[in-house]
């Protein structure tokens, strides 16, 4: 479930975010980039809306749903996406050190930012564990632990306020085991190790906030009763259905749902500053 393993001192509540700033994969990704115009007020993503998600032609993933659909009550927040299609742990390391350090991590007057105004989201492992060789958790340790290195980097530049989200149970996608047998090992074994390492880095940073959202929840309950969330049954393992855009990939209309979920998490959690 989702968890929020410490509300530090720079929590100002969902209201209080002003910048959310993400790394990632497919699931996040709209064509940003650091060379592209900062966002701004009529520009939020600083790319037009809904940007290139990976959904259908036109209609926005999470990110483009959270920020216009459920702002709590704002509508200036901007949005800093450096997500990759794709991508695993060292391509996020990439994302945090090329595109993010370099330019916006510098907090320029064009794109400044604070602890307390910015939350740092970070969405990542499914294509590490499709990668994996093994069912091995000792193939899986490093790179879990090199994720946490970026956070690092990011708390180094000033964040305090850290969202990380789990892989979701892509053995229920258009590509999972249809012979009965089960594949969910490896996405298990992520989140498990995921969980354990961001109890390690809040120990470590008593001034943090340190959020986790977990997919594997909301994607299961709505695959277990997708009558209920208005998605034809028939569809959960289907390429190109209702709930699935391709094999691995969900239709906006299951981004929003997310969205949703997120921003309700979000919202559950007060302020700690005074």
């Amino acid at each position: 479930m989702s968890t929020a393993y410490r509300l530090g001192p720079h929590w100002s509540g969902y209201i209080g975010i002003k910048k959310l700033i993400i790394f990632g994969d497919t699931y996040s990704y709209i064509g940003y980039h650091a060379r592209a115009p900062p966002p701004s007020s009529s520009h939020p993503l600083g790319v037009p809306f809904p940007g290139t998600p990976v959904t259908e032609s036109g209609r926005p993933n999470w990110v483009g749903h959270l920020i216009t659909s459920y702002p709590h009550g704002q509508s200036n927040m901007l949005v800093y996406d450096y997500a990759v299609r794709g991508d695993t742990v060292p391509g996020v390391a990439k994302q945090v050190t090329q595109q993010f350090l370099p330019t916006v991590g510098r907090k320029p007057a064009w794109a400044a930012w604070s602890s307390w105004d910015s939350l740092f989201v970070t969405w990542i492992g499914t294509d590490d564990c499709r990668l994996m060789y093994t069912n091995e958790r000792s193939e899986l340790k490093p790179i879990v632990s090199y994720l946490f290195a970026a956070q690092e980097q990011l708390y180094a530049t000033g964040a305090r306020n850290f969202m990380l989200i789990d892989v979701p149970p892509i053995q229920r996608s258009p590509i999972g085991p249809t012979d009965g047998s089960d594949g969910s090992v490896r996405f298990r074994m992520w989140n498990e190790e995921l969980r354990a390492g961001m109890a390690t880095f809040t120990a470590i940073h008593p001034d943090c906030t340190v959020l986790l959202f977990s997919a594997w929840d909301v994607f299961n309950r709505v695959l277990d009763n997708p009558v209920a969330y208005g998605f034809n049954a028939q569809d959960i393992r289907v390429l190109g259905g209702s709930f699935w855009f391709d094999h691995i990939h969900p239709t906006s209309k299951f981004h929003d749902i997310l969205a949703c979920e997120i921003a309700r998490f979000l919202t559950g959690l007060p302020p700690q500053y005074t």
